[in-house]
């Protein structure tokens, strides 16, 4: 049978992984998986039983730690999960079963998302290199191939995920390193979304306040974001609109449209 480990990189927000993990564990014992979170926070999380925690402080970013979840494990295939998704009870029995039958598909994932598809969208339209992003509309669950997942949670088979590895160079959270390994990793063959994988991506807002989006620092970010899998989409007055639009949707209630979250920000609001 197919080996599989659920990997969760986390720092500063044992609050969720306190609220989400229990789903994750529920799912992993039906088929004896291993879970193992990398914990970068100065104190380590006190994890339940059936999750080993890797305190890894002197590790810096989200890319560093999922390497080094990686290299902890040996299973056939990983799943890697942020700290506020949640998994459904079947999760793991789908996937095994999809990596039996699919030997030349090297990653799966759902379609997960807790928020409002119009704004899912609208935040997904104001990134750069959005256009070149097979993601930037996906919402709904299907079954469709793709030549990029959701790094909120996504399965790879792990002789893959090793030989492309993370960009450990960057040392933040939130950095589009998901879409940067994904696009590497077609080198090694298909991925695709399963209706199957249902999960839940919750994102916590609190514990992602990285230097590299702050400031000066965001603009660097920008700068290396489009050079990696932004070409020939630069930065534009329509990005602009759209990133206000996308900020001004976060602030206090979600609104239920893009025209709702398009009208506040003509407003004023």
């Amino acid at each position: 049978m197919t080996t599989l480990a659920f990997l969760i990189p986390s720092r500063d927000r044992h609050g969720e992984l306190a609220r989400w993990l229990p789903s994750v564990l529920r799912a992993a014992q039906r088929v004896e998986a291993a879970v193992l979170i990398c914990d970068q926070s100065a104190r380590p999380f006190s994890a339940p039983r059936g999750a080993t925690v890797l305190h890894r402080p002197d590790l810096a970013g989200l890319p560093a730690a999922r390497n080094a979840l990686l290299a902890a494990c040996a299973a056939e295939v990983v799943c890697f999960l942020d700290d506020d998704a949640a998994v459904a009870g079947d999760f793991a029995t789908v996937l095994l079963a999809l990596a039996a039958v699919e030997p030349d598909t090297v990653a799966w994932g759902p379609v997960v998302e807790a928020r409002p598809l119009a704004v899912r969208r609208l935040h997904r339209l104001a990134q750069l290199g959005v256009f070149h992003d097979p993601r930037r509309l996906i919402g709904q669950r299907r079954d469709q191939p793709t030549t990029a997942l959701f790094g909120c949670c996504f399965a790879v088979r792990r002789a893959a995920a090793v030989a492309t590895g993370f960009d450990a160079r960057r040392d933040g959270y939130a950095l589009g390193e998901d879409l940067d390994f994904c696009l590497r990793l077609r080198a090694h063959g298909g991925l695709r979304f399963a209706r199957g994988l249902r999960a839940i991506h919750h994102r916590a807002a609190t514990g992602r306040a990285d230097r590299d989006r702050r400031g000066l620092g965001k603009g660097a970010f920008l700068r290396w974001l489009a050079r990696r899998h932004g070409g020939h989409n630069p930065f534009t007055v329509l990005h602009l609109l759209l990133a206000a639009a996308a900020a001004a949707s976060t602030r206090g209630e979600e609104p239920a449209s893009f025209l709702g979250v398009m009208r506040g920000l003509w407003a004023g609001r």
